[in-house]
C-alpha cells in the first residue's frame, strides 16, 4: 500500500514541477498518477478540466483532481480487499444493468433527436383537447376580463363605465382608444387569465371568488387616486373544464410525448423482427 502511494506521490510531484507547460506539452496517454495497475492519463485529466478554466486555476484543480483520484483508488483497493465475493458480484450486476440502461437510453435519445417530429398543428391540439377534455380540470378560477386604471382627475370617466357596461364591439374601440392616450394601467381581456392575477390589479378584498363572480359581471371601486373599472366578460370556475387557450401548451407536450413513446416502441419492434429474421438469437426452453 505504502509503495502505491509512494507512486502517485511522485508522480503528482513531477506534474506541478513544470505546472505551466504541463497540460500543453505532454502526451495524452502520458501517465501522471497509478495506484497499483490503475493509472490515470493526461487525457483523462485534460478532460476533467472545465473550459475556459484560467491558467493558474487549472494548476490548483488538477493538483486536487488528482489526490482525489489517488485516494478514491485506494478506496477502492481497501474494499475489494475487505468485502465478501457475493456482495462485490452484486456490484458488478448493478454495474452492468446501469450501462445496459444507459446505453439504451442514450441510442433512444439519439434516435429520437433524429426522428422526432415535434409539429403539433392547432387542428390535432383541439381533437385531444375535445376527446379528452374532463382531463383538463381547473385547479383556480379563470377569467377574460377588461380592467381599467384610470386617475380620478380625468373628467370624462363616465365614458369607461359605459362603455364597459355596454361590451359591444364599437363601444370596446371606443374604450381602447381612450384608455391608449388616459389610463394609467388597462387590460381589454382577449385572453383567459387566472382571476387571482387579475385581483392583484383591483383592490377590493373578496373572501369568496365564485360568490363574486357569479354577483354580477361589472364592478368598480376607487381610492384617493384612482378608480379601478373590471367586467368580467367571461369566467370559469374550480373544477370546471379548463379553455382550450389554458390547456394549449400542455396538450402539445403530451402528443409529442406520445409520439416519442410510439418512436421507442416501433424502435424495440423493428430490431426485434429483424433479430428473429436473422436468427440471431436463441431462446432456450428447457
Amino acid at each position: 500500500m505504502k509503495s502505491h502511494l509512494l507512486t502517485a506521490a511522485i508522480l503528482v510531484g513531477l506534474l506541478f514541477m513544470d505546472c505551466t507547460g504541463f497540460l500543453k506539452n505532454h502526451d495524452d496517454d502520458k501517465v501522471i498518477a497509478a495506484v497499483g495497475a490503475k493509472k490515470l492519463t493526461m487525457s483523462q485529466l485534460k478532460m476533467a478540466i472545465p473550459k475556459n478554466m484560467k491558467e493558474i486555476d487549472s494548476i490548483s484543480f488538477s493538483q486536487n483532481y488528482i489526490e482525489k483520484w489517488v485516494k478514491s483508488q485506494l478506496l477502492v483497493e481497501k474494499a475489494e480487499l475487505n468485502l465478501d465475493k457475493k456482495t462485490q458480484n452484486g456490484i458488478e450486476t448493478m454495474i452492468d444493468n446501469y450501462r445496459t440502461s444507459l446505453l439504451i437510453f442514450k441510442y433512444q435519445q439519439a434516435f429520437i433527436d433524429q426522428k422526432l417530429d415535434t409539429v403539433v398543428n392547432d387542428q390535432e391540439i383541439r381533437s385531444y383537447y375535445n376527446d379528452h377534455s374532463e382531463n383538463f380540470k381547473l385547479d383556480s378560477n379563470v377569467v377574460k376580463a377588461i380592467f381599467v386604471k384610470l386617475p380620478k382627475s380625468q373628467y370624462n370617466a363616465y365614458n369607461v363605465t359605459t362603455w364597459m357596461r355596454s361590451g359591444t364591439e364599437e363601444d370596446l374601440i371606443k374604450l381602447e382608444d381612450f384608455c391608449y392616450q388616459n389610463a394609467k394601467n388597462f387590460y381589454m381581456g382577449e385572453d383567459w387569465q387566472y382571476f387571482g392575477s387579475v385581483m392583484l390589479l383591483f383592490p377590493k378584498e373578496i373572501t369568496d371568488q365564485e360568490d363574486f363572480l357569479e354577483s354580477g359581471k361589472y364592478h368598480e371601486v376607487s381610492d384617493s387616486i384612482y378608480n379601478y373599472y373590471l367586467s368580467v366578460t367571461d369566467y370559469r370556475l374550480v373544477n370546471d373544464i379548463a379553455p382550450l387557450e389554458f390547456a394549449f401548451v400542455q396538450i402539445k407536450d403530451i402528443i409529442i410525448n406520445h409520439r416519442k413513446i410510439k418512436l421507442i416502441k416501433d424502435l424495440e419492434n423493428n430490431i426485434y423482427n429483424d433479430a428473429v429474421n436473422q436468427k440471431r438469437f436463441t431462446i432456450y426452453t428447457n
